[in-house]
């Protein structure tokens, strides 16, 4: 275990290089370098919130949910993990069949935005969360007109 101990400086090389790979669609490179962010630091969250990008990235809503609210339980105070989570909300309006889901999918991403936007001072999850309200307002009136998010 001390050998490990020694690539811990390397973490954030590591998840940096995951989400490179999550970028080019290299989804088993992203897996293997987050599970190796796992492996050398358990404790780290990062693991979960690339596997939950990678998820994200390949549309399967539920279970990127599923790892952002995990993060979530865990750190409330996780605005990037909430913001992913609003996201994963907002992206599931593309996928419900009813408009009554849509509606609500949106409602709660923008809640979740618009908490990401109240809380937080990180610049970057901040303009991502204001994307969000921004992209719902959108998806929002197209719904309510009936024409749903595709029409």
């Amino acid at each position: 275990m001390e050998t490990l101990q020694e690539f811990k400086e390397d973490l954030p090389l590591l998840v940096e290089s995951g989400l490179i790979a999550i970028k080019q669609g290299d989804e088993q490179s992203a897996k293997q370098l987050f599970s190796a962010v796992g492996i050398l630091d358990p404790e780290n969250k990062a693991k979960r919130m690339g596997l939950g990008l990678i998820m994200l990235h390949k549309m399967d809503l539920k279970n990127a949910k599923k790892a952002f609210q995990e993060i979530l339980k865990e750190e409330q105070d996780n605005y990037r993990a909430q913001s992913f989570l609003a996201f994963s909300h907002v992206l599931s309006v593309l996928e419900e069949s009813t408009d009554q889901e849509k509606l609500e999918n949106l409602q709660k991403g923008a809640e979740l935005a618009q908490d990401v936007l109240d809380k937080c001072d990180t610049p970057s999850t901040r303009q991502l969360a204001q994307s969000l309200l921004d992209w719902e307002k959108d998806l929002m009136n197209k719904v309510d007109q009936d024409k749903g998010p595709m029409g």
